[in-house]
């Protein structure tokens, strides 16, 4: 399985969930974009300094089909595709979330116009969900990757919105803007 294969090189992080459905595997976590460096004489890796937050992905037959997820910068897009591209299937779903631009684009990368959405605070599912038209009760006793098989058929007929623009053009439309943090009063 696909996620296995990730889980063994140290991509997974912060998982929430990694399951399959039959042809489909289903993950729920962070996925890192930037391995932390070894920190000691064994091989045990320091944390990654670098990852795709809170993402949502779906694999058939070890093909991504959906690659949803929320970058802290858009300049860490490449790393995106340097360590993930080779697994997209040709007809794959992907929209980021993107905390340092503030209007939507759809942005021409790695042979992909890639949905960008700017967002610094809430919940990339909640977001997800609304995207794709769903409400809660549309998942009514579904499994966590039947959840996601469910937004994945949903966004069939999603249209992205922004402007078309090169990954070059996107980085000169970014904003000074830093996810909002949360925690204890």
């Amino acid at each position: 399985m696909l996620f296995d294969a990730y889980e063994q090189k140290g991509l997974l992080f912060n998982m929430n969930f990694k399951e399959s459905n039959g042809n489909y595997a289903a993950y729920r976590g962070d996925l890192v974009l930037e391995l932390g460096e070894v920190g000691d004489a064994l091989g045990h890796r320091k944390p990654p300094t670098a990852t795709i937050k809170n993402t949502i992905v779906l694999a058939e037959n070890d093909k991504i089909k959906l690659y949803v997820g929320s970058l802290d910068e858009l300049a860490l897009l490449p790393k995106v595709l340097d360590y993930y591209q080779a697994d997209f299937a040709a007809d794959i779903r992907m929209i980021l979330f993107i905390v340092n631009i503030n209007k939507p684009l759809q942005i021409e990368a790695g042979g992909l116009s890639i949905p960008a959405i700017g967002m610094q605070e809430g919940l990339i599912w909640n977001e997800l969900i609304d995207i794709a038209a769903l409400d809660k009760s549309d998942f009514r006793g579904q499994t966590a990757s039947e959840k996601i098989i469910t937004v994945y058929k949903a966004l069939s007929d999603y249209k992205a919105k922004g402007d078309k623009v090169s990954f070059e053009e996107a980085l000169t439309r970014t904003v000074e803007l830093k996810r909002a943090g949360r925690g204890p009063v």
